[in-house]
């Protein structure tokens, strides 16, 4: 067993080296990278109101915020800066948490980017107008982060649910490395180039937003067809499960027998969506400390998973660990 242990951990380790030499610019974010707290602090934060994660500044320029506010359609995000001088874009999730407060238009059009990311996993077409937004602002942001003397190797990526979905887009086209918390699969080609070996999808089991997708058999036939992975619409990059095995199972009674579509308006739905979808529950499973948080968005979920305790760890030590303990799968 000792010996099966150790051939199994070494092979993880030379395939994990054979997509990073295959990455380009990803190879060069996989030597060191913000922290698993960090991302998911970032991703938190934009649900707050004018926030900023403890420990970082935000990426100025001219005095001003760099941020992305295109409330049409609903690709909202600001930038931040580590104290190891990195730039985390963190794009914002549906409704936009506390901010609904004060801008109730953005939840509608942010809902409307959620309905047509699942139209276009099942019928591949353009990219939604959300996607092509978010990848316009990453651009000027590594333009403007490159002028002030950053590498793009400094530059990452995050968010959670939509914003999650649209950071895994960004980082498709582009290459740049982050970890989107709780993403959907996507239905469309990487960029020449990019292979997501710098870019993690965390996804707990039991929710119906981060177990949708063609690489996880979980939710078919609601999502495009299960296909070990790839598919239709699989994640890009690697997925790091976490929670209780058990809760997929629940997820994929609950969703038997509708359709995703019908399923959304379901009480079963948005049960599991408080249950397992919200950023307190991954900050729980992965044992980070959420500052700044709040009770209304952080406080709710089920926090009776195994917590991971990987709250420290930067990109390849996550995947290195995770992959030993068997909670890791390549989208």
């Amino acid at each position: 067993m000792v010996k099966a242990n150790y051939i199994r951990r070494a092979f993880v380790t030379m395939s994990m080296i054979a997509f990073w030499a295959l990455c380009g610019m990803a190879s060069a974010q996989t030597t060191t990278t913000p922290t698993v707290s960090e991302f998911l602090n970032a991703a938190n934060s934009v649900y707050l109101i004018d926030a900023t994660p403890s420990g970082m500044t935000n990426f100025t320029q001219g005095g001003q915020a760099v941020i992305l506010n295109d409330v049409a359609d609903g690709a909202i995000a600001s930038v931040f800066v580590t104290a190891e001088h990195q730039v985390i874009i963190a794009f914002q999730g549906t409704t936009g948490g506390l901010n609904m407060l004060l801008d109730p238009v953005a939840a509608l059009t942010q809902t409307a980017a959620d309905v047509e990311i699942v139209i276009s996993d099942d019928y591949t077409g353009k990219p939604p107008a959300a996607f092509t937004a978010s990848l316009k602002f990453a651009r000027q942001v590594v333009s403007l982060a490159e002028a002030q003397g950053y590498t793009v190797s400094n530059i990452f990526i995050t968010g959670h649910s939509l914003g999650g979905i649209e950071a895994e887009y960004v980082a498709s086209q582009t290459g740049l490395g982050g970890i989107a918390f709780e993403s959907t699969g996507i239905a469309d080609s990487p960029a020449s180039g990019a292979t997501g070996a710098n870019f993690v999808n965390t996804v707990t089991y039991g929710d119906p937003v981060g177990e949708f997708g063609s690489d996880i058999d979980a939710m078919q036939p609601n999502c495009p067809p299960y296909v070990a992975g790839g598919g239709k619409a699989p994640h890009y990059g690697w997925i790091l499960f976490m929670g209780k095995s058990s809760d997929q199972t629940t997820l994929r009674n609950e969703i038997e027998g509708n359709t995703i579509l019908n399923f959304a308006s379901d009480v079963d739905f948005m049960a599991l969506l408080m249950e397992f979808h919200l950023p307190g529950v991954q900050a729980h499973d992965l044992g980070v400390t959420l500052n700044p948080n709040s009770s209304i968005v952080d406080g709710i979920g089920d926090m009776s998973g195994p917590v991971l305790k990987y709250e420290d760890m930067q990109i390849p030590a996550l995947l290195n660990e995770a992959a030993s303990a068997g909670h890791l799968i390549k989208g």
